[in-house]
């Protein structure tokens, strides 16, 4: 809408006034220049804040793992160096913590030294094929040679009896079963009669009872003077000893009685092997 002149409008009186009031004086803006200011500055001052409170919080966090880090290398040395001296002496000799042994389970220590100081040595040869009769039939029964050093006295041993046992000048030999064992021992410095009268107190000892009376073992079997016998039922048990120049060769077994077919030719087997070279 229009007023009285003609190109004058109602709104141009309001809109100069406007224009004037927009218009801002230099007090204002220097105000408004200096807020503004302010506020980027503080706005700076926030982020280095927490720019710097991040740099420390990490800073810590990486001291804290070096100290870990030496702290546990630490630890390991001392756990180290403390293992290392229960195991050497004051004076650098490499000992061992003495086990505690309970007195059920103590070990003799003289069996120990025995184990070790034995003078045997069994050394072990090709095996062959002998015939022997058993309940009045032919058999081939496969033997191994076997030679006792350093006496030089060799034998032969039916392969079934494989699993050895060496220890106290004694060669044990057994078979899968336990009831079935042979034992060679050499006796050093002992005769004939005093290596049988030994035997037989270890046997009346162990309350076996004579089968048989002490016999001579015939000289044409081996060319060796010795005797045998047997004691008890079941396990059949016995021995037989020979002299061999200083020494003795004692052989003991023992088998169960229904074995005793086939043990009697065994051991008449192994008698008749027994050299001395």
């Amino acid at each position: 809408m229009k007023n009285k002149s003609k190109d004058i409008s109602y709104f141009d009186e309001p809109l100069k006034q406007l224009d004037k009031d927009v218009i801002w004086d230099k007090k204002r803006k220097n105000k408004l220049h200096n807020k503004i200011v302010f506020t980027m500055d503080n706005d700076r001052s926030k982020n280095k804040t927490k720019l710097f409170a991040g740099f420390k919080y990490a800073l810590n966090i990486g001291v804290m793992v070096i100290l870990l880090f030496f702290g546990y290398n630490f630890i390991s040395n001392s756990i180290t160096q403390q293992s290392g001296d229960n195991l050497t002496g004051n004076d650098g000799n490499q000992t061992i913590d003495t086990p505690i042994i309970d007195d059920e389970n103590q070990v003799n220590s003289e069996d120990v030294v025995e184990n070790k100081e034995t003078n045997i040595e069994i050394q072990t040869g090709p095996s062959e094929t002998v015939i022997r009769i058993v309940e009045g039939s032919d058999l081939e029964v496969k033997v191994i040679n076997y030679q006792i050093q350093p006496y030089g006295i060799a034998y032969l041993l039916d392969e079934a009896f494989a699993v050895t046992e060496v220890s106290n000048n004694q060669i044990t030999y057994s078979t899968q079963y336990d009831d079935y064992k042979i034992t060679l021992e050499m006796i050093e410095h002992t005769n004939l009669e005093k290596a049988v009268t030994n035997l037989q107190e270890i046997f009346e000892t162990e309350n076996y009872e004579e089968m048989f009376e002490l016999e001579s073992t015939s000289v044409e079997e081996n060319g060796l003077t010795g005797k045998i016998q047997f004691y008890g039922h079941n396990p059949v048990k016995g021995f037989i000893a020979y002299e061999i120049g200083e020494h003795a060769l004692a052989i003991t077994f023992q088998y169960p009685i229904e074995g005793a077919d086939a043990m009697y030719p065994l051991l008449e087997t192994l008698r008749k092997s027994i050299k001395v070279h």
